[in-house]
């Protein structure tokens, strides 16, 4: 980007001036070849590479990003709370050695000037002609200053005329010298005391020849005889000390609020993590509920379109059946009907009574079993009196109903309690009981009846085998209401039909569950 933007203002200033401002060449000296077409392809360069610089940084970001808010919520507590921490504790350390610094020096400002100027003012109060002071009162200054105590802690000394004349200074070179005057010294002439650290920027540092920092403290000196300020005293202290002091105070600070801020993340961490992780689990509750939602509505939806079928496949049965009955009925009891009325006609004919009896004999005998017929159909159409019956009474009736129709006998193995089900339930059993039985008796071998029913866990089992003697194929019986109706009589109360035939046996199975 710095590139293009440079671009981009080379070419502002070649329009306005024909050359590059910062170089003041013209403008193709840089570009190349001196046409449109060189200047045109230095910015698209440019161009293209901020382009890549800035999709690299942004893709970067984007994956810190996706990183940053997998982390766990008491993950990124600790990394924001250290940093804040940290930032804190430097701050604190900033803030308490700024202020601690402000007292030293202030303290410096109040505690060494009354001392020192007890020493230096007797050595002051007689200034020659010449600017200088007496012989005898440097002598004094210089074994002032040379002494070990003194000197270990205030190496420098000079003493400033209100001109910038150097009075006094431990440093010979100096002495008699007139230099800038500090805006420190131009302060402590009008009478107020200074205290800092050097300006290594100042001219009298440099005359010194110093490398070292220095606290600087000045403070005025006053004649005795008029009380006039006479010349200010400019006393350099090491730093040593203080600067033991104060890193000693730095890291006290940073310690105490490191611990302090320590405490308090262990303390808001607990319970920032057991918010996390109730966070976290609630999570996953709600993922797995919502899985299980999905799972519900595909459940549903497949529960949907079964039932859905089932609705249709009972109404192409109730169809199915209902040509059926028509048919068995015209081909049936209407055909022999209709042969006794054309059997009247030959009574009115007949001659003798003899040959009218017998043929009215006749006739009664065709109604008798046309009767008969009718009735059979009655029978596997209406269900016997259920409502009132438990499931194992409802499975004894349908297998005595079929004995007396077929006369076999059936082996029944029911352990089935004595409970009240659902009106559906019981008569989807005794249907099935119906078409099963009426199934084996019609396609198997008249021996090998097996009906048995279990109830464990509310989940109710009927089974029917039987010996067969060919394949059969589920089509509707003309007795009974059919394999491909009883299916869906199971399914429309949420069971489940099965028929298996497997060496020669045939095993008819339905289980409904939730009973």
């Amino acid at each position: 980007m710095p590139e293009l933007f440079r671009i981009a203002l080379d070419c502002r200033d070649f329009i306005r001036h024909g050359s590059n401002r910062a170089t003041g060449k013209p403008f193709w000296v840089r570009a190349g070849r001196g046409n449109t077409v060189g200047i045109l392809s230095i910015g698209l360069k440019a161009a293209l590479r901020a382009e890549r610089d800035l999709t690299g940084r942004r893709g970067v970001f984007k994956r810190l990003r996706r990183r940053w808010s997998k982390l766990p919520l008491a993950n990124r507590f600790v990394l924001y709370g250290s940093a804040v921490t940290i930032a804190a504790m430097l701050l604190c350390g900033v803030l308490i050695t700024s202020a601690m610094t402000e007292i030293t020096l202030a303290r410096r400002g109040t505690v060494v000037p009354p001392l020192v100027e007890g020493m230096l003012a007797p050595h002051i109060q007689q200034i020659g002609p010449d600017g200088r002071l007496a012989e005898s009162d440097r002598l004094a200054l210089d074994a002032m200053m040379n002494e070990s105590t003194l000197l270990a802690e205030f190496p420098y000394l000079d003493l400033w005329r209100a001109d910038g004349t150097i009075l006094y200074s431990n440093s010979p070179q100096l002495e008699v010298r007139q230099l800038e005057v500090p805006l420190k010294v131009q302060r402590a002439f009008e009478g107020e005391v200074g205290v800092d650290f050097t300006d290594v920027r100042s001219q009298d540092y440099a005359e010194h020849g110093l490398k070292t920092d220095f606290i600087e403290i000045y403070f005025p000196l006053f004649s005795r005889e008029t009380g006039e300020i006479i010349a200010v005293a400019q006393l350099r202290e090491v730093t040593a000390s203080l600067e033991k002091d104060l890193w000693a105070l730095t890291l006290s600070s940073w310690a105490t609020a490191a611990t302090i801020g320590l405490i308090v993340m262990v303390a808001l961490f607990g319970i920032v993590l057991e918010g996390s992780r109730k966070i976290e689990r609630q999570g996953r509750i709600l993922s797995r509920r919502l899985a299980q939602s999905h799972q519900r509505a595909a459940r549903h939806r497949e529960l949907k379109a079964v039932a859905q079928r089932a609705s249709l496949n009972v109404t192409e049965f109730t169809d199915k059946h209902l040509r059926t009955i028509g048919t068995d009925l015209h081909d049936g009891p209407a055909q022999t009907i209709g042969f006794a009325v054309l059997r009247l006609d030959q009574i009115r004919r007949l001659p003798t009574k003899g040959a009218r009896e017998k043929i009215v004999a006749e006739i009664e005998t065709t109604l008798g079993g046309a009767l008969s017929e009718i009735r059979g159909i009655a029978l596997a159409l209406v269900l016997p009196d259920i409502e009132d019956l438990d499931l194992a009474q409802v499975i004894v009736r349908a297998v005595e109903q079929h004995t007396r129709r077929t006369g076999l006998a059936i082996d029944v193995d029911s352990r089935i309690e004595p409970v009240h089900a659902a009106p559906e339930l019981s008569v989807c059993v005794y249907r099935f009981i119906q078409e099963g039985l009426n199934n084996a008796f019609h396609h198997g071998l008249p021996e090998g009846q097996t009906l048995t029913a279990t109830m464990q866990g509310g989940v109710l089992k009927l089974s029917i085998t039987n010996k067969n003697l060919t394949d059969y194929v589920a089509q509707a019986d003309h007795r009974g209401i059919g394999l491909y109706g009883l299916r869906a009589r199971v399914q429309s109360i949420g069971g489940h039909l099965a028929f298996v035939q497997k060496d020669g046996r045939t095993r008819l199975e339905m289980w409904v569950r939730h009973v």
